[in-house]
């Protein structure tokens, strides 16, 4: 698992966390509707047994109750007198009527007919029975054998105007002491076609299997079948309350479970359609949260290369698109910092050449200007003497091509030999203050960076050397700020804008203050600033602003 890629591990992740669920859910979903389902077949198949219990039990009450009064009717030999053959005389016809009123008194609405088979072949009952087609049923055929009541099923083919298909027959032997037709029997025929048709309906709808046996276990009815019993059958047994007769409803437990395994198949289905769509959607996130990372690398590993060309696209808003625009900014500030660093070695490579070709023998200069000075002392003219030893020392600060940082000390004892130069030049035409606190003198600047902007002010600003020039040098928040600032004639504002740009190479002078900016420049990058404010005829202030550096925190490294 530690060696798959993220994409596999959130793959996986995704699929386990949507697969748990929707598994879970199918497997209630399976249990509880099989039970449902299954529990309405176990009860529905219980009401139809208990239905056609029921209907049988009524059936065969009645049918038991209307032999008991008929045959008790028929043991009055007192007030009855009927014959075994037929009515001959008005006293047989009204005998007859008694009888026919009584049998039509208990034929109720299910019950096919009410007969009484006399010793001789005469019946009496409705006049569509064929009696001797009746014979040949088989329950008579049993009765006529043993003597005994008989009960049970067939399809009776004996009326002349049968509308049914199944009926219910009861055989009673009439066998009296003292009654009317003695060996006669008595025969009930119940319409059993609407039981017929439920237990019809109840074989088709469960493809079940239904057994009828009465008292002594004789089969009465059983659902025409190819199939077996098998121990696994799910099996409703139900007796009646009248003769004990056994009702049993058999179905096969694939056609019982048939229900459970549509629902199982349905909920396969559906697992395995939402397992599929788990699975495109867990490839789709993995892969649209992993996308952003992958790009990311990508970038990552072109700018550990050096390409620092690289670049993001960003088209959301959320953690990995902040990670892109934050990488983004991360390689533009890389690039930014490498053209500063490209810029500042490419200057300082031109300031080092242009110090070694402008790099003359200064002891020939210097020999030469000391040679003069001590002729102007032979001669004695000591003002001409004093400006070349304050001469001697200026140009000493200007032909040292070190580029490193000197002290602020160092510095202001350069520039008193320049001042010293302008008061020989002007006289006492210009006042020059300094404030400074005693612990900056070992704050660095870098070299000749005030000469430069003194010079200019002589030059430019004042007239006949007349003027003021006030020095201030402060430190705060790690940072040095010097402000030169003049009384003298100001300088335009268009011209103020490029005061410290690089000026045109055709044009003489106006190097000196360009080279203060890439002295700078060339030690403090872009973390320095100069602001120039003037105003024409009131003077001009030139603030610098550095970083903080110190004489002893430059010689921990070396140098300065």
């Amino acid at each position: 698992m530690l060696n798959l890629s993220t994409q596999k591990r959130l793959f996986i992740m995704f699929l386990i966390v949507a697969l748990i669920p929707l598994l879970t859910l199918g497997i209630i979903s399976y249990d509880q509707s099989s039970r449902v389902v299954n529990g309405k077949l176990s009860n529905y198949n219980h009401f139809a047994g208990e239905k056609i219990k029921t209907q049988l039990d009524q059936i065969l009450e009645d049918m038991y109750y209307s032999a008991a009064e008929i045959k008790q009717y028929l043991a009055d030999s007192t007030s009855v007198n009927l014959q075994h053959q037929e009515p001959q005389t008005y006293s047989d016809f009204k005998e007859v009527n008694n009888l026919e009123r009584l049998l039509q008194a208990h034929k109720k609405s299910n019950i096919r007919g009410i007969y009484v088979i006399t010793s001789s072949g005469f019946y009496y009952g409705d006049s569509d029975f064929n009696v001797e087609k009746f014979k040949k049923q088989d329950i008579w055929k049993r009765i006529y054998w043993s003597g005994n009541s008989e009960i049970g099923i067939y399809q009776p083919s004996y009326y002349k105007n049968n509308t049914s298909h199944h009926v219910l027959g009861l055989i009673v032997p009439l066998k009296f002491s003292y009654g009317v037709l003695n060996n006669s029997y008595l025969l009930i025929e119940t319409d059993i076609d609407d039981l017929y048709e439920l237990m019809s309906v109840l074989e088709k709808d469960l493809h079940s299997r239904i057994t009828i046996r009465n008292e002594v276990g004789q089969l009465l009815y059983h659902t025409k079948s190819v199939e077996e019993n098998r121990e696994d059958d799910i099996i409703w047994m139900e007796h009646t309350r009248i003769n004990n007769w056994e009702f049993e409803i058999r179905v096969p437990r694939d056609e019982f479970y048939q229900s459970s395994r549509v629902i199982l198949k349905m909920v396969s289905i559906g697992i395995l359609i939402a397992f599929l769509l788990a699975l495109i959607l867990s490839y789709v996130f993995s892969n649209q949260f992993t996308k952003g990372i992958l790009k990311l690398k990508f970038a990552i590993d072109e700018v550990s290369q050096g390409i620092f060309d690289a670049k993001l696209t960003v088209n959301t808003k959320d953690e990995i698109g902040k990670l892109g625009l934050h990488f983004n900014r991360m390689v533009g500030k890389i690039r930014q910092l490498m053209e500063e660093v490209r810029e500042k070695e490419s200057t300082k490579r031109e300031a080092e050449m242009k110090a070694v070709h402008y790099q003359i023998n200064p002891h020939l200069l210097f020999n030469t200007l000391n040679t003069i000075q001590w002729k102007a002392r032979l001669d004695g003219n000591e003002e001409i003497g004093k400006m070349l030893l304050h001469l001697t020392k200026v140009l000493e600060g200007n032909l040292n091509f070190n580029i490193e940082l000197i002290s602020l000390k160092e510095e202001l004892q350069s520039i008193q030999h320049f001042f010293a130069i302008q008061e020989l030049r002007y006289g006492p035409n210009f006042h020059v203050s300094l404030k400074m606190n005693e612990k900056l003198e070992r704050g660095l600047i870098p070299r000749m960076t005030l000469q430069p902007m003194l010079e200019n002010i002589f030059f430019h600003a004042f007239e006949d050397g007349k003027g003021n020039i006030d020095l201030e040098f402060t430190e705060s928040n790690n940072y040095f700020q010097l402000i030169i600032m003049d009384n003298g004639k100001g300088i335009p504002q268009e011209k103020l804008k490029t005061l410290f740009t690089r000026p045109n190479e055709k044009v003489r002078g106006g190097i000196g203050l360009y080279n203060v900016n890439q002295k700078f420049y060339i030690h403090y990058g872009k973390d320095f600033l100069i602001n120039t404010d003037s105003v024409v005829g009131k003077g001009t202030t030139i603030t610098i602003t550095w970083p903080a550096r110190w004489v002893d925190q430059n010689d921990e490294h070396g140098n300065h």
